[in-house]
């Protein structure tokens, strides 16, 4: 998963990079934004190389209005390129069930359990 998105080039923005799970709000619909609130700039980017499927096994998908998902969370980055960034960690509130891991240490997260067996 790499999240395409330009940051202002400034050290408080570099540091807040070089942190762990950086808050977010994840938006999910035909793309994938991320959008950053304070402490970050307040930027949006677009996630690609993700596959809807392994999402939907680690958060569950809502219902009506214009995302499937719609929720806050927490996201680890690495700069590859310019302005393209690895998500490292990516993890998903939902007020049921807490926080949803998706991603960890780049690799997609085991799936939720979301419902009992009965």
């Amino acid at each position: 998963m790499k999240l395409n998105i330009r940051f202002p080039k400034n050290l408080a923005t570099d540091a807040l990079l070089g942190q762990k799970l950086i808050p977010c709000l994840c938006k999910v619909s035909k793309e994938f934004e991320v959008s950053f609130l304070d402490p970050m700039p307040e930027v949006s980017g677009v996630v690609s190389e993700w596959d809807r499927k392994e999402l939907e096994l680690r958060a569950i998908a809502g219902v009506g209005g214009q995302y499937t998902h719609y929720a806050f969370g927490r996201i680890t980055l690495k700069e590859v390129e310019l302005d393209v960034y690895q998500v490292i960690d990516l993890e998903m509130f939902y007020r049921i069930f807490g926080w949803c891991v998706i991603l960890k240490d780049g690799e997609y997260a085991p799936p939720g359990d979301f419902w009992d067996e009965e």
